[in-house]
């Protein structure tokens, strides 16, 4: 390179930011679809069960729905995270996607008629 040559770097967003958070409700649909199911499930168990029986098949019946209820709102909660973290994840990968390092190389014009 000559004396009269430069370079320096430049960042450029060819594309305008995009909001992508509007991605974690149509995946959270699933998640609710699943938790309205999982409730439904939970009604029909305790219409079966009334409540005037007794009996340890019934008490034990009550305690695995109860801790199956327990466990799956976890793992909707859990799905509902991640899903918060995936669409933030993918909303950066876009945005540094859309923007691209540029290498800029010039001679100055003064020292190049000079010499």
């Amino acid at each position: 390179m000559k004396e009269d040559t430069y370079t320096t770097w430049a960042v450029e967003r060819l594309l305008p930011e995009e909001d992508l958070s509007g991605k974690k409700q149509t995946l959270r649909q699933y998640t609710d679809r699943i938790d309205d199911t999982d409730q439904d499930l939970r009604k029909l168990i305790n219409e079966v069960i009334a409540d005037d029986q007794k009996g340890e098949i019934v008490e034990s019946l009550e305690e695995a729905t109860q801790k199956l209820k327990k466990h799956n709102q976890e793992l909707l909660e859990d799905a509902d995270q991640r899903i918060q973290q995936m669409v933030a994840n993918l909303n950066e990968q876009v945005e540094d996607l859309k923007e691209q390092r540029m290498k800029i190389t010039y001679e100055d014009p003064l020292s190049a008629s000079l010499n």
